[in-house]
Order: C-alpha cells, then sequence, then structure tokens
C-alpha cells in the first residue's frame, strides 16, 4: 500500500490543508499584496478574475478544489516571500573561494556541527519562531543557502474601520489596527554561478538588532566557508554607486538610460556636492541644466570622488505589471537598500547589475 502524506496531489485536499492554505495565502497578501499571487494563478493556469472580489473568490475556489495545493504555494513561496525590503551586504566569490565550495565539503562541515546538521535541507515554509532561528541549509544547483526566519508581528492599520463618535461636545475618531503575523528571513546565497553572494538583513530588523544579525549570520557563515576570504571580496559601493551614476547618464546613443539615477552625493576630503531630483521617481538628469552641469564632472575629476550615497531606479516587470524599484546606495557602509517588495529574480537581476558596475 502507498502512503500519502496529507498534502498529497493523488489525494483531494483535507480541510486542514485548505485551513493552512487560506491562511498562509492571506498572510501574503497581507505581506505583499496580490500581484505576487496573481503572478502564481497565472502559472496554474487558474482564472484571475477582472475586480478584486472575483480575485479573491477564484482564489478560495482554487484552494477548495484542490487546483492550487500546499506544496505548490510552499515551493512558490521560495522565490517571493521575504524578497525585496531589505539591506544587502555584496560580496563577490574568488575563484579559490569557488573551488573550495564543493558538495561534499559543504556536507562535511554542517555535518561536523550538530546545529547545522539538524537544519541541513530543512524545509522553512510553516517556521514561525519567536526569535530569529537557523532554519536551513542547503547547497544545490550551484546556490550555498542560509536561511534565519522569525515571527514579526504588528499592528496594521485599518482605516476603512475607523469612525468618528460624538460625546457630548467632543468628537473622538476611533482608528482601527489589526494584529498580522507574519515572517521575516535573514538570508545568505552564495551563487557560484553568478559569482557572487548576498547577505540579506530584512528591513524591520533594525539598530542594534540588525548589527546583531549581521554579526550572527557571518558566524554561521564561517562555520561552512572561509568567511575572511569571502569578506575580502565584499564590493566596495562607494565605488558602485559612482560608476552607476556615470554609466548611466544620457548620451546621444542611450538618451534615456533603464537605470535613473535619483540621487548622487560625490564626497572628496571634507566636501561634497550632491545631484538629487525633489521627486523620488525621477531622474536628476531629467532636468537639463542639472544634466550639464553633473556632465561638466568628467572621468579625471571623477576618479577623486567617492559615491557616499546613491539612489537609483530600476525597471521591474513589463507590460502591464511594468514598476519602478528603488534602490539606495551607502558607500561608508557598503550596504544596498531595496526598497521595494519584488521576487528572487528581480534581486538577483539588480545585484547582478551592481556587480557589472565594478571591473573584474
Amino acid at each position: 500500500m502507498i502512503a500519502h502524506d496529507e498534502d498529497s496531489p493523488a489525494l483531494p485536499p483535507t480541510a486542514s490543508e485548505i485551513a493552512a492554505l487560506k491562511r498562509l495565502v492571506e498572510g501574503v497578501i497581507r505581506a505583499q499584496g496580490n500581484r505576487f499571487i496573481k503572478e502564481l494563478l497565472r502559472e496554474r493556469e487558474i482564472r484571475i478574475g477582472d475586480t478584486k472580489e472575483d480575485f479573491l473568490v477564484n482564489l478560495n475556489g482554487a484552494i477548495e478544489d484542490g487546483k492550487l495545493r500546499l506544496h505548490e504555494v510552499a515551493e512558490w513561496l521560495k522565490s517571493v516571500e521575504g524578497w525585496g525590503n531589505q539591506h544587502v551586504y555584496l560580496y563577490r566569490i574568488s575563484p579559490p573561494l569557488r573551488s573550495d565550495l564543493t558538495t561534499r565539503r559543504i556536507r562535511q562541515r554542517v555535518q561536523a556541527n550538530a546545529s547545522l546538521a539538524k537544519v541541513w535541507e530543512a524545509s522553512t515554509v510553516l517556521a514561525f519562531p519567536n526569535e530569529p532561528n537557523l532554519t536551513s541549509i542547503s547547497f544545490t544547483d550551484s546556490v550555498l543557502r542560509l536561511i534565519w526566519q522569525e515571527a514579526s508581528p504588528m499592528w496594521t492599520p485599518v482605516p476603512k474601520k475607523n469612525f468618528p463618535r460624538q460625546e457630548g461636545l467632543d468628537l473622538y475618531e476611533y482608528r482601527a489596527f489589526l494584529w498580522v503575523e507574519r515572517r521575516i528571513f535573514t538570508r545568505f546565497e552564495a551563487h557560484l554561478d553568478k559569482g557572487i553572494a548576498g547577505l540579506f538583513i530584512p528591513s524591520p530588523i533594525q539598530g542594534s538588532e540588525h548589527q546583531a544579525a549581521v554579526v550572527e549570520a557571518k558566524r554561521v557563515i564561517g562555520l561552512v566557508m572561509d568567511l575572511k576570504a569571502l569578506e575580502k571580496e565584499q564590493l566596495d559601493i562607494s565605488i558602485v554607486s559612482k560608476n552607476l551614476d556615470q554609466q548611466n547618464l544620457p548620451t546621444n546613443a542611450a538618451p534615456t538610460p533603464e537605470i535613473k539615477t535619483q540621487k548622487s552625493r560625490l564626497t572628496s576630503g571634507g566636501a561634497y556636492v550632491e545631484f538629487a531630483a525633489t521627486s523620488t521617481d525621477r531622474a536628476f538628469w531629467e532636468e537639463t541644466a542639472v544634466r550639464d552641469v553633473r556632465k561638466s564632472v568628467g572621468l579625471a575629476q571623477l576618479r577623486v570622488f567617492q559615491g557616499t550615497e546613491g539612489s537609483f531606479i530600476f525597471p521591474g516587470g513589463s507590460g502591464s505589471d511594468a514598476r519602478s524599484l528603488r534602490v539606495q546606495l551607502y558607500g561608508a557602509e557598503k550596504r544596498v537598500r531595496l526598497w521595494a517588495q519584488m521576487d528572487a529574480d528581480e534581486v538577483w537581476s539588480i545585484l547582478g547589475q551592481i556587480d557589472a558596475s565594478l571591473p573584474r
């Protein structure tokens, strides 16, 4: 007799699977909006509908009918949940380090440490630990992944539930907030095929907690690979910011570059110059006078500057789903800030373009 687990596609969904999937999907919608779920429905050839009401009816119907299963959403979530809206420390993988990152060596290092061995190739999708926990280590398709998860509950405003109340001569406004349970992910991924690695700290982790998360992540990374060799190849974001600005100035051949520089601060010694648009969705060079001043800074003069801070607008999506993705670069901290919610492909596309701005 062949045993099937509760989520087996050979059997119809049980009531508990349906309930678990609805909770999971609802959490993703609250955290990231409908866009990512709609992409999944398109992939599964499930009707989306024309209105928000149609979408919710069709989504729930697909779950209840077994057209959308828990294992499918779990696999899909790996590419969309917890990507974007995070800080990134970016590294290149040197040839010697790449040669050292083999399945055999990584597995040996993991198995030598009991705390790592218990999360080797572990599933992370439904984990909601109260404190940040290392929940998975894997090495597949030339990608080394380490994932930490924690619950991040928060009060979210719900304006449609607000209401006024008159009490005597006083008027009160009652404002509603919904307690939302969601997860945040700290990640380290080394992509051997791309030659780059990133340590991703989610934006809700701030201040001293952010620094503690970086220290803990590096401690664990050092157990599975040569941390000093990795840190030696950390990208100099001050040069990246300056280069991206220079490489994406309009020219006769490319009058409207795809990447827009919203702000570029160039520092030399104890002084700086800054070029910036007043709007966060425009490039400073869209103003002709400002563009002409920026172009007066030639390559010879640019060499003495450091790009201490830059804000760039990358294109995302396509067609009706096209959108702008804002990215900030902090030179002194060697830190990249991704502001928009994205999927993994969008994140690695942007990081690849950042990497390409520096000569190898």
